[in-house]
């Protein structure tokens, strides 16, 4: 039953949502006791198997056909069970980010109307991708909303805050587009245009590096860099068989491992605008040690038993 239990949430998956949470905290100056970053990291977490566990939910008929051995299909776990877990989940979340600070509740509400719209209006339109990057982005700002008085600060934060936000979302929205057709095989067109798509979020990125000039941007190129190499073996695949089911599924969970990768260079992206030396803190910490320190939420995933899909 954990076994299953753990299927159904997509474990792997739970660390890149930790990752978001975590680097909100820091984007916007970690003025928030630490208690308030370990509640909004539980919340997180519980966010994203919550949505997980929805999604089968979601695509019960097509798993029926296409993935009977998942755990609602084959019957491992129930409808109702299933249910009762991810109103759970979505509840106990909101519950300790209200404890932990009001405005992350708030920005929490909205991502929970976020994941039912897209498991349940958006997900095979195409505004579903956009829609799931959209969910991802509301995580990150819940992250963001420990340190707020208010929802309504977000109005009045720098570019480098929702530069960001739109970074994760691109990102996942990019993902996102490419797995739709995972298991069947993407056509060539649609995997040129992720191609296309992921070498601009690059580009994008870089010229950060290159006119936002300091220690900190290098560092950011660097870790930039780094990400290119992490992805290089499975993108290379995607490139030489565009419609191979197996290149996709590669190329997929790689991008979905290496996700801590884009809340590290937001943190960067934050310290270099608040300030070059010290980053967004207020308190005399540095921003950079904490960034890298976020390199190591995607540890777990590459440890955890491979019986426990992520996508």
């Amino acid at each position: 039953m954990l076994r299953d239990t753990l299927r159904l949430v997509r474990i792997p998956t739970v660390f890149s949502s930790l990752s978001n949470a975590y680097a909100g905290y820091w984007i916007t100056g970690a003025y928030a006791p630490w208690s308030s970053l370990g509640l909004g990291l539980i919340a997180a977490g519980l966010y994203v198997m919550a949505g997980m566990a929805l999604n089968d939910i979601a695509d019960l008929e097509v798993d029926r056909v296409e993935r009977p051995d998942r755990p609602l299909p084959s019957g491992a776990i129930s409808l109702s069970a299933a249910w009762s877990l991810v109103l759970g989940m979505f509840g106990l979340a909101l519950v300790l980010q209200w404890i932990a600070n009001p405005a992350s509740a708030w920005v929490g509400a909205c991502l929970v109307a976020a994941i039912f719209l897209y498991n349940f209006g958006l997900k095979g339109t195409a505004l579903g991708p956009f829609s799931m990057g959209l969910c991802r982005m509301l995580n990150l700002a819940a992250g963001m909303a420990l340190n707020f008085s208010s929802p309504r600060v977000f109005l009045t934060q720098p570019p480098a805050l929702y530069g960001a936000l739109l970074s994760l979302g691109a990102y996942v929205a990019l993902v996102t587009y490419l797995a739709r057709d995972e298991v069947q095989g993407n056509s060539t067109a649609r995997a040129r245009f992720f191609l296309m798509g992921i070498a601009a979020w690059f580009a994008a990125w870089s010229a950060w590096a290159v006119t936002h000039f300091s220690w900190l941007s290098v560092i950011g190129f660097g870790v930039l860099v780094f990400h290119a190499w992490l992805l290089k073996g499975a993108v290379g695949g995607l490139r030489r068989d565009p419609t191979s089911p197996p290149a996709t599924g590669r190329t997929v969970g790689a991008l979905l491992r290496t996700l801590p990768v884009t809340d590290v260079l937001g943190m960067l992206a934050a310290g270099v605008a608040f300030w070059p030396w010290q980053g967004s803190l207020g308190h005399g910490h540095f921003v950079f040690p904490w960034a890298l320190l976020g390199l190591a939420w995607m540890l777990p995933g590459r440890f955890i038993p491979r019986r426990f899909y992520a996508t």
